[in-house]
């Protein structure tokens, strides 16, 4: 008798979890924190209830790896910005990278991180 499992326990997802964090990152982009109801994301993510709480946890788990993503992704021109080896580059990068971020074809205006802090 085999003692080892596999690693996988259950039925596979039917849903791609990289595509519905995506599509939270949307939600949450557009609304804000307060203004993403959980209906308005599980049905952007393409998924119910119980297959959001299992994949990412609760709607604030579920935020934080929105901003994680956001931060990766389109956001991340604050951390190369960080690098620059004067003030002047800094400025620059960031400011260049806040632009293009907001304008990004697809996506929301503005930034996710202040329109999930607004009320």
């Amino acid at each position: 008798m085999n003692s080892q499992r596999s690693a996988q326990v259950g039925r596979p997802r039917g849903f791609d979890a990289d595509e519905a964090l995506e599509n939270a990152m949307r939600v949450f982009w557009q609304h804000g924190y307060e203004g993403a109801s959980l209906a308005d994301l599980t049905e952007a993510m393409g998924i119910n209830r119980t297959s959001m709480y299992a994949a990412f946890g609760n709607k604030e788990e579920l935020f934080r790896k929105a901003l994680t993503r956001y931060s990766n992704g389109p956001a991340s021109y604050g951390a190369e910005a960080l690098a620059e080896p004067t003030a002047q580059r800094v400025a620059t990068v960031f400011l260049h990278g806040a632009v293009r971020s907001s304008t990004l074809p697809g996506y929301p205006a503005g930034c996710l991180s202040l329109r999930a802090s607004l009320v």
